[in-house]
């Protein structure tokens, strides 16, 4: 009896516990099934973001003009993301419009239509709901997520939005104005839209016209983006002339438009400029000059509107009449000429005509006009023939230093020690002579460089070399270092034709020579070096107009005009020891002259540094100021005297004068007074 009792329990218990878990009803996300026995709950969650997917802030307020996104996520019970789920979208359509009512959940379990709120102010709700079936179930269940809520408002800011036109090439860059489309090429429309506070408005549906005739534009719409910007592609056809662009966009309901921008259709194959590109070199020398380039290369550049080369097209080259009249001429194939000539333009547009220098310097004028359309024209700039040839009254050279310091005392060398020699060099017209040429350089103590090459430095022709202290050291200290190079002799240009003409007056030259002696005042056949080249005469060379020409050969001139000839350019350097021989007089009160020189009597080192100060007994109640009238050695072949003056008598008192080498070398001379 008491088992059939606890039987009887039994299976009431299970009868309880199968009812239970097959009725009953389930709240929002679960879901039932009576077939399987078994209970399966979903969930869905309803958010709000904008066009980016980025979280709305609560509460969640929409702008008329842009647009946002409902999004709506289905999780399982387990917390996994439900894929390819249908999820049914609701909200107010007098306040949001939705792009599609329904959607499919991706693989995190999200589904996501566009949304659009109208020009209408208030508030609503998007809500979301789906049929789901759990794994196992045979029947689904409807889930109802809860609804997000929103507020609609039309607009950020009143007042009238602003559209910016602007049209630019394919890379983005302004066309300039006037604006000129290429045929054959892309351009771009930009538009950029800002609201009444000059806030950029994005989202915003934006159209483009322009006349159908002359371009097309691709797409004819777009959207803003976050800077309220829009873009299309812009296609000039065929057809050539004027038109404009011009965009429009609804806001709140209202239409507005930008300002009608104007463009101008090119073909590519019509010129529309014509410009100067280069003259190489930029100067040339005179025909009959020895040396020196006499020919240069002139380039123009026929271009269309958009700068491009425009090819086979035919372009007049003349010269001015000035270049005419000092001999100027155009070479074509290897003749010449001074008639227009007539070039066709390559495949980049450009033509260039060699020009050949005449007798005379001049600034040359290269003009160009396009065959087609004479309003196209240019000129050439900065093109100018020089005379090129050097001459000797037109040339210098310097060292820097004069006095160099290249040796301790005696006869003895401070090897390496080094100076730098410049030579400037001008034709007889005072203009610079070619780059390239070259000089030769020779000394009679030391080493110096062999040859230096001329270059242009701020707007002069010259050229550097080095001399260095090596044996032998001058006896005397002087010594010569001299530089040469062809030239050719100077003279009157009595007709202005640049050219010499037989009885026009000239500085006679003859054969040039380097001093072994700097310091004396004739050629010395026994130790003088004389140098090669050039005209050379047996007659005696005259003086004319007062102007020696220094380092020439006696009776080694010709009397006759030449253009072969040795410019020759010296500059008198001195061995400087590095102490000094102080010889002091002129001795008073009030001051005493110091002579500085070195052991040979010539020039301390140049820039060395002269100074004096005065001691004196403690009887001595001022001690003297001492005033120098120099503080250093100038840049001289030459000893120095120095003033030496006092504030207050210096009796009893002693002065020390010291002068300091570059190299450091001290030197003192006391004298007591």
């Amino acid at each position: 009896m008491f088992v059939k009792y606890l039987k009887f329990l039994f299976v009431l218990l299970t009868a309880s516990l199968l009812a239970a878990c097959g009725g009953g009803g389930g709240s929002a996300g679960t879901a039932s099934s009576g077939s399987s026995g078994s209970t399966t709950k979903a969930t869905l969650v309803v958010t709000l973001t904008d066009s980016s997917g980025a979280a709305l802030a609560t509460p969640h307020t929409l702008k008329a003009g842009l647009f946002y996104l409902a999004q709506a996520k289905a999780l399982d019970s387990s917390g996994n993301p439900i894929a390819n789920q249908v999820i049914t979208f609701t909200t107010d359509s007098t306040l949001v419009t939705l792009a599609a009512p329904t959607a499919l959940t991706d693989s995190t379990g999200v589904a996501s239509v566009k949304m659009t709120p109208l020009s209408v102010a208030g508030a609503g709700s998007v809500g979301a709901s789906m049929s789901y079936m759990a794994s196992g179930s045979t029947t689904a269940t409807a889930i109802t997520g809860t609804a997000a809520s929103y507020q609609v408002t039309p607009s950020a800011a009143t007042g009238t939005p602003t559209l910016s036109l602007a049209l630019t090439d394919s890379s983005g860059v302004a066309l300039s104005t006037p604006r000129t489309f290429l045929t054959g090429s892309n351009y771009k429309a930009k538009v950029t839209v800002l609201d009444a506070t000059s806030a950029p408005i994005s989202n915003l549906v934006v159209n483009f016209t322009t006349d159908a005739t002359l371009a097309t534009i691709s797409p004819t719409s777009a959207l803003t983006d976050a800077n309220g910007v829009a873009t299309v592609q812009i296609v000039p056809l065929t057809l050539t002339g004027a038109g404009s662009v011009q965009a429009s966009a609804s806001v709140n309901g209202t239409s507005y438009s930008s300002s009608a921008v104007s463009y101008q259709v090119t073909s590519a194959s019509v010129a529309a400029s014509l410009s100067f590109v280069s003259a190489t070199p930029t100067s040339i020398v005179v025909s009959n000059a020895s040396t020196g380039t006499k020919l240069s290369t002139v380039v123009f550049k026929l271009a269309n509107g958009q700068g491009v080369g425009v090819s086979g097209q035919s372009v007049n080259l003349s010269l001015n009449a000035q270049s005419i009249s000092a001999g100027v001429a155009f070479v074509v194939n290897g003749t010449t000429s001074t008639g227009v000539q007539t070039l066709v333009t390559d495949q980049n547009g450009l033509v260039s005509i060699n020009v050949a220098s005449g007798t005379l310097p001049t600034p040359v004028l290269v003009t160009a006009t396009a065959a087609s359309n004479s309003s196209l024209t240019a000129t050439s700039v900065g093109l100018a023939v020089t005379n090129g040839r050097p001459t000797q009254l037109r040339s210098s050279i310097a060292s820097a230093p004069l006095s160099v310091e290249a040796s301790p005392g005696g006869a003895s060398i401070i090897q390496g020690v080094q100076a730098t020699i410049t030579v400037l060099l001008s034709d007889r017209m005072g203009n610079p002579i070619p780059a390239g040429t070259v000089v030769n350089l020779i000394a009679s103590h030391g080493q110096i460089s062999g040859a230096c090459t001329v270059a242009i430095v701020n707007s002069a022709s010259q050229c550097t070399a080095v001399w260095t202290s090596a044996a032998a050291r001058p006896s005397n200290g002087w010594f010569t270092v001299l530089a040469y190079l062809d030239g050719e002799e100077d003279f009157v240009d009595a007709n202005g034709n640049n050219q010499y003409d037989l009885g026009e007056s000239f500085y006679d030259e003859g054969q040039a020579y380097l001093p072994k002696d700097a310091k004396a005042s004739a050629y010395s056949a026994a130790t003088d070096q004389p140098i090669a080249g050039g005209t050379i005469g047996t007659v005696a060379c005259a003086v004319t107009n007062s102007t020696v020409i220094p380092y020439m050969i006696p009776n080694t001139c010709d009397n006759a005009w030449t253009s072969s000839i040795r410019v020759r350019l010296g500059v008198t350097m001195n061995w400087s020891s590095s102490y000094a021989t102080l010889t002091s007089s002129n001795s008073s009160t009030s001051g005493i002259t110091i002579q500085v020189a070195d052991d040979l009597g010539n020039a301390m080192p140049s820039n060395s540094v002269l100074t004096g100060s005065m001691s004196c007994p403690s009887t001595v109640t001022t001690t003297p100021k001492v005033t120098l009238s120099r503080g250093k050695t100038p840049d001289s072949i030459y000893p120095v005297t120095v003033a030496v003056s006092f504030s207050d008598s210096p009796t009893s008192c002693t002065l020390s004068f010291t002068v300091t080498t570059p190299a450091g070398s001290v030197t003192t001379g006391t004298y007591k007074f």
